[in-house]
């Protein structure tokens, strides 16, 4: 019998990795084929969504988080047939904003000169929210993870951002259904932003975590979590 489960393809932000997705990995796997893709050698947004799309097969549920959400928007620019649903988590669909290339670049010169941990510590504290900083635990697992790119790596995944494509006319050509999630203490990607995606999307379903911020799928992963497996299952994608 073929297996014709949808593939899961899960989509990491910047300086992040697939330990994005150590909470969703095992329960996604019972509902169909996994990919925790690989983004820290990519330069180019729509280059990575066109490798991506090249090593997978049939109907695909693209779940992406930060700079993963973009990529899963160039993916179902790409190939909308294949993408049966969009999970855009504290991300944004807009193009370069002003002052914001200079912004990055410095970034990037301070990783250079110093590694990633010159600048680890002070970017993470802008993407969590005020509770999340007293889990020693949590901060050490994500700073790890962080640590574990290079300057080189962010440099690439800086250079797709800053050349990324503007999703607006792409909102309102979306076919599938796609699920908005946002944390209630996002600084980076608020949820006011997720609620403007939502009302350019023709099926677009918007929710809170309450109480995350910018990385919502380690601050909140079962409340993520029950988001999304909820919503699948009420548009029979789940199985």
């Amino acid at each position: 019998m073929n297996d014709t489960r949808p593939t899961f393809v899960l989509l990491h932000g910047l300086l992040c990795d697939a330990d994005t997705w150590a909470d969703f990995i095992g329960p996604l796997s019972r509902l169909g084929h996994v990919l925790a893709a690989d983004l820290s050698g990519i330069d180019s947004l729509p280059e990575a969504a066109r490798e991506i799309l090249a090593r997978t097969t049939g109907p695909l549920i693209v779940a992406g988080h930060s700079m993963g959400g973009r990529v899963a928007l160039e993916m179902a620019r790409r190939a909308p047939r294949r993408c049966r649903a969009l999970i855009l988590m504290n991300t944004g669909y807009r193009g370069l904003g002003e002052g914001e290339s200079e912004k990055r670049m410095a970034l990037v010169r301070a990783a250079r000169a110093g590694g990633i941990q010159a600048i680890a510590d002070d970017w993470l504290d802008g993407m969590i929210a005020s509770a999340t900083r007293g889990d020693a635990a949590l901060m050490a697992r994500m700073r790890a993870m962080v640590l574990r790119s290079t300057p080189d790596s962010f440099a690439g995944q800086i250079q797709a951002l800053i050349g990324r494509p503007d999703a607006t006319g792409l909102l309102g050509r979306l076919a599938c259904p796609v699920l908005l999630m946002s944390g209630t203490e996002d600084r980076w990607s608020p949820l006011e932003r997720h609620a403007d995606m939502a009302s350019r999307v023709p099926d677009a379903t918007l929710e809170a975590i309450g109480g995350a911020g910018h990385m919502a799928p380690f601050e909140a992963p079962a409340a993520c979590l029950s988001a999304i497996t909820g919503w699948l299952a009420r548009r029979g994608l789940s199985g």
